[in-house]
């Protein structure tokens, strides 16, 4: 179950549209949606309408404001197996959005953010540390949460990771 509310900054899960702007990671806010019934008579969401933040190129859809974009739910069959071991197919209907109040530093790869607070506390290795402040349009719009443990970026490369650099400098020659 999604909660929704107008406003809420939301993230795009697949590439629904590329033309248009609706592609996997382009983010963006919940404008409004309409719901439809369902099988069970509850209400389900039927369109989303998100508003794009800075996306490529500007979309303008008739009948809608600029950068103003619907989404539409897709249907993927799932098969659940259950403690008796016996199997069972179910239906589950989605819009692909997730929210995004914030993300992984994986996820989170190609973007740039003016205003970038960054928790460390679980980042793994200094390639975690590097991907998630690299992130910052600059130092002042940088917020380092709950600190971070400092061998991670003064201790030294990993032997592994030395010998690969190293080969990569030997084929480079």
């Amino acid at each position: 179950k999604l909660s929704l509310c107008q406003g809420m900054p939301v993230m795009i899960r697949t590439n629904q549209a590329t033309e248009l702007c609706m592609t996997r990671g382009q983010e963006g806010k919940v404008y409004g949606w309409t719901s439809k019934k369902g099988s069970k008579g509850q209400t389900m969401l039927d369109t989303l309408f998100v508003e794009l933040t800075k996306p490529p190129t500007d979309v303008q859809l008739d009948g809608l404001p600029k950068n103003v974009v619907p989404l539409t739910g897709s249907t993927v069959p799932t098969v659940i197996t259950l403690p008796d071991s016996s199997a069972v197919t179910i239906n589950r209907s989605q819009i692909e959005v997730l929210p995004c109040f914030g993300m992984t530093d994986y996820a989170s790869q190609g973007k740039t953010r003016p205003f970038n607070p960054v928790d460390l506390s679980y980042a793994k290795n200094f390639h975690s540390y590097y991907t998630a402040l690299s992130r910052s349009a600059s130092a002042s719009g940088t917020l380092i949460c709950n600190g971070f443990n400092a061998n991670k970026i003064t201790g030294g490369a990993p032997n592994d990771l030395r010998c690969e650099y190293r080969e990569l400098e030997l084929l480079d020659d």
